[in-house]
């Protein structure tokens, strides 16, 4: 990012200019570039974090998630429970994810435990 773009957005972080007063600045700073140019992801509050467990192919358990809520509620969840099979899973990889934009399946584990099979299966959409 250019030291203009930081500026700029610092400034209206700061709530010293409006959104508005931010994107003239950033389309004097890069002329040409218009903010509307670039393709737009869903925006997090239309966005769904779906984690799906299945036993033997029954579903136990099924939950959606906003994806605002589960930002919040995935720095909150201790790192160190978040295993399945003994297999850790990297919720800040899944966050990285989440903040790009990503769709679709981010996890899918088979696990075994007692002769049962399990999935956890975790999706953005």
């Amino acid at each position: 990012m250019s030291e203009e773009k930081r500026i700029i957005l610092e400034m209206l972080k700061e709530g010293k200019i409006s959104i508005e007063e931010a994107e003239q600045l950033l389309e004097k700073a890069n002329p040409g570039e218009s903010i509307n140019d670039k393709p737009k992801k869903k925006p997090n509050s239309k966005r769904f974090l779906r984690v799906r467990v299945t036993e033997e192919d029954k579903v136990k358990a099924n939950v959606n998630i906003p994806i605002a809520l589960a930002e919040v509620g995935l720095n909150l969840v201790p790192k160190d429970k978040l295993k399945v099979d003994g297999k850790q899973i990297n919720m800040d990889q899944i966050l990285k994810l989440i903040e790009e934009g990503t769709e679709g399946e981010l996890v899918n584990i088979d696990a075994e435990d007692d002769g049962k099979n399990y999935k956890v299966n975790i999706f953005i959409d």
